[in-house]
């Protein structure tokens, strides 16, 4: 597949026979494509460094031919989390934080950056950053449902229902450096934030793990063998909101049963509001 994007044009390799995507979609990979708009990770607090930097950033392309829609997906991947946050204890093995760049294919341009972020404690303190062609910014909770089991490993057999908070951004409020987004590591649980143009740093520190492929073997590796903390997110389709999905492996009961209370509360929230 070749694609005009940004004044360049790239060629993009087809994997059709990704278990991990939406019927609809397509995964797809581009070196450099995916190289020319890897966010630029800054890290001016040291948190991302802590116990030791992020070993790779995992990309992958999704594609939506029927909507001309393409979505260069980011993982960023740290091997341990050394964390206690609001009196709790964040520790564990293996953590991945998201970001994405979204364009219109039929333009060639950037459409929207959607950052994982900090939320509110009541949704255990993540949230999602949107950063697209709107007039002023805006927040508000979003409910969502993942994909079954196959595209999602840990979707059961209807999807997993849960709740989380989007802030919307003007995206000229946001900075890019020769078209990369420039993205800060906020805490030590390595949630993240878009660098604001209006918010200049005393220091720089960018990290720069090296750059893989999100494939079928990396995704085997995430969701089946890194037990200690297996990969919880739905990349299947990143082009519904929330974009940035979650929902935790089976053998973290803890935290599934926080998710479905919140779910819970949210939907009693709702019909009372109605």
């Amino acid at each position: 597949m070749r694609l005009d994007i940004e004044d360049k044009t790239y060629e993009l390799k087809c994997d059709p026979q990704d278990p991990f995507i939406v019927p609809d979609l397509t995964a797809a990979y581009c070196s450099q494509l995916a190289e020319d708009f890897m966010p630029v990770l800054l890290d001016p607090w040291g948190h991302g460094s802590k116990p030791s930097r992020p070993e790779l950033i995992a990309y992958r392309l999704v594609v939506d031919t029927e909507r001309q829609k393409l979505c260069s997906l980011y993982e960023v991947y740290w091997r341990r989390q050394d964390c206690t946050w609001k009196e709790l204890n964040k520790d564990h093995d293996h953590d991945y934080e998201q970001i994405q760049v979204h364009f219109n294919m039929r333009t060639g341009k950037k459409e929207k950056v959607v950052v994982s972020s900090v939320g509110p404690i009541r949704h255990a303190g993540h949230g999602v950053e949107v950063y697209s062609h709107i007039p002023k910014p805006k927040v508000r909770d979003v409910t969502y449902t993942t994909s079954p089991k196959g595209a999602f490993p840990w979707g059961e057999r209807s999807g997993q229902k849960n709740v989380t908070q989007i802030r919307e951004i003007p995206i000229d409020r946001l900075v890019f450096e020769n078209g990369r987004p420039a993205v800060l590591v906020l805490n030590c649980y390595h949630a993240f934030a878009g660098l604001k143009k209006n918010s200049p740093l005393k220091e720089r520190k960018e990290l720069t793990p090296r750059l893989e492929k999100l494939d079928s073997r990396l995704l085997g590796r995430w969701y089946y063998r890194n037990v200690k903390n297996r990969f919880g997110h739905d990349i299947s389709k990143p082009f519904e909101e929330p974009y940035v999905m979650y929902y935790p492996p089976p053998e973290d009961l803890k935290s599934r049963f926080f998710y479905s209370v919140l779910w819970l509360f949210s939907s009693l929230k709702r019909i009372f509001a109605s």
